[in-house]
């Protein structure tokens, strides 16, 4: 086991994700940490969001 740190990657969804972004998503995700953010849903937590933005190593905003 390596002691290599995964990457760490968040991906903030403005609305539902179709089959194409989710495929591209699944792609993305391989051997990386995932913390997946959603706009569309209820009320969102964006003090949440901000912190999840800052710990990640990289954001994808799919629209």
């Amino acid at each position: 086991m390596s002691d290599e740190k995964k990457m760490k990657i968040l991906h903030v969804y403005r609305s539902e994700p179709c089959d194409d972004v989710k495929k591209l998503v699944e792609i993305l995700n391989r051997d990386r940490d995932v913390v997946e953010f959603s706009l569309y849903k209820g009320d969102p937590n964006y003090d949440i969001l901000v912190q999840q933005i800052f710990d990640a190593d990289q954001t994808v905003s799919w629209w």
